[in-house]
């Protein structure tokens, strides 16, 4: 008994420490800005600050385009998230549901684009926007972020229909439904845990997005907020407090977002790990 109790409190202390050494640099990267100034750099050893000021914050949003890259990077992650969860349910549905030829062939060939770095997509992608027209745009950039999110959210997806029964499809074919009413009245919320998984990965790897945005967007009007903050550092004066309040910017929607589905997201990625 004395051995597992200590076994239990070697886990919590563990279970601490990696939190703590996950969670700090952001922790640092959102207090370091509300220094102030002088504080920023007369408090630089300080893990909590004297005083609240938000000079840096308002300096950057006020002195640079930074508005606009925050509008850009919520309606392409955006854009990105809600076509990615639609796309990848019905893709996902079709080859869990119907048998065709090639169809293991498809499902695996969609994570070779997936496994590419970045930069291999972005140059085919940037010719194929070029020859459509719609390169330096955010229809374009939203494009080359679901090219990386569908593959993740299909494979995710597919794992969890392989779970649900048959039969309730069936059972709702009798009871009058249609296909497409079959699967977005009675499937489609048992997939609620796996459809916010995507939905999060998605939404972080299209608003954290650097390559697809300075490959397939040149336009000051149309850079995201990785893209843009990178050329506010090339080309302003701006000290490096107000960059740390940009990238603060950054991380809290993340972590907003996180802290309401942190739970929904453990349970999606469990269960398509365990039952797929």
């Amino acid at each position: 008994m004395k051995k597992l109790k200590l076994s239990k409190v070697a886990l919590y202390v563990l279970a601490f420490l990696v939190l703590v050494y996950s969670f700090f640099p952001i922790y640092w990267i959102i207090i370091s800005p509300l220094r102030g100034n002088p504080g920023f750099f007369e408090q630089s050893t300080v893990l909590w600050p004297t005083n609240f000021d938000v000079t840096y914050f308002i300096n950057m949003w006020n002195t640079t385009n930074f508005p606009v890259y925050y509008k850009n990077s919520f309606i392409v992650a955006g854009s990105t998230t809600c076509i990615t969860i639609i796309a990848s349910t019905f893709i996902a549905y079709i080859l869990t549901r119907f048998r065709f030829k090639g169809k293991n062939l498809l499902l695996n060939s969609m994570l070779v684009g997936y496994m590419l770095p970045p930069m291999l997509i972005a140059i085919p992608l940037l010719g194929i926007f070029i020859s459509l027209g719609i390169e330096d745009t955010l229809i374009g950039l939203s494009l080359a972020h679901i090219a990386i999110t569908l593959p993740f959210g299909v494979w995710m997806l597919n794992s969890f229909l392989k779970t649900v029964p048959f039969d309730l499809e069936e059972s709702a074919w009798v009871d009058g439904a249609s296909r497409v009413q079959a699967l977005l009245l009675v499937i489609f919320p048992l997939l609620i845990p796996g459809v916010i998984s995507v939905g999060v990965f998605s939404f972080i790897v299209s608003f954290t997005d650097y390559t697809f945005g300075l490959m397939i967007v040149s336009s000051e009007g149309n850079k995201t907020i990785p893209v843009g903050l990178a050329a506010i550092k090339e080309s302003t004066s701006l000290q490096q407090s107000e960059l740390m309040a940009g990238a603060a910017m950054i991380i809290v929607p993340m972590v907003i977002l996180f802290s309401f589905v942190t739970k929904y997201f453990i349970k999606g990625l469990t269960s398509g790990a365990v039952k797929g």
